[in-house]
């Protein structure tokens, strides 16, 4: 997957959490680039502190894209057991088309895997949001696969989910950070408000369009900014 080359000799900007962003992140992410898993884990470790839900998971790219690449399920089951995927209402899961585990910085395409456990009616389903469909719908498919049996329900549907067309060829996990975003902000929304949308479908239409992802780039940019900032403040009150 997009990792981005020669991290030991890249300057470090930036610990947030189990993420560290390099110097090389912050040119990503003035664009116009394709970002990387870094970017993608840092940004989904961020919403996820927001919310402190623990219905509600996000996890890194690392982590489906090791379970779709596991060699049998004993040792998927090891991995995702700690996860709690079974107990949890809402799994996101950013997922890569990169085909050759051997090469760190493959891929060229970025979506967005949910597991939506959030409807106790209609039932456990997968939703997979594309930004130039139908690109991951086979690595999505296959992770989906790699999932079910740790699930109760082991027949669970997989759908498209209406994403907002990308139009070039590097926002495609931009694409996947806005739909993050709205996904969380409509389940906060839905924890507070009884009468909110039954699911995060309509929020991915209003949320999530050209002048969205491209103002996310400024966005995630100022969020560092402010993150180092705060980081730089408490070091010197520390000392």
């Amino acid at each position: 997957m997009a990792h981005g080359g020669g991290e030991e000799e890249e300057e470090r900007v930036l610990s947030h959490g189990d993420v560290v962003l390099l110097r090389c992140d912050l040119t990503i992410l003035r664009g116009p680039h394709f970002l990387n898993d870094r970017i993608i884990a840092f940004y989904l470790a961020h919403l996820a502190a927001d919310h402190h839900d623990d219905d509600l998971l996000l996890l890194p790219p690392s982590v489906p894209y090791l379970l779709s690449n596991l060699p049998d399920p004993a040792s998927v089951a090891a991995v995702a057991d700690p996860l709690r995927l079974a107990s949890r209402r809402l799994v996101l899961l950013p997922v890569n088309d990169n085909p050759d585990v051997s090469h760190a910085e493959g891929g060229s395409h970025w979506t967005l895997l949910v597991l939506d456990n959030s409807n106790a009616v209609s039932g456990p389903r997968f939703v997979h949001h594309d930004s130039l469909p139908p690109t991951n719908l086979p690595s999505a498919r296959r992770l989906a696969a790699v999932l079910r049996p740790l699930l109760p329900a082991s027949a669970i549907p997989l759908i498209e989910g209406p994403t907002p067309r990308q139009t070039n060829g590097y926002d495609c996990g931009v694409f996947v950070l806005a739909v993050a975003r709205a996904i969380c902000n409509w389940w906060l929304t839905r924890a507070r408000h009884s009468d909110s949308d039954s699911d995060w479908l309509e929020a991915v239409k209003r949320e999530v369009n050209a002048d969205s992802v491209k103002a996310m780039r400024t966005q995630l940019l100022q969020l560092i900014h402010t993150l180092i900032q705060n980081n730089t403040t408490t070091n010197q009150h520390s000392c």
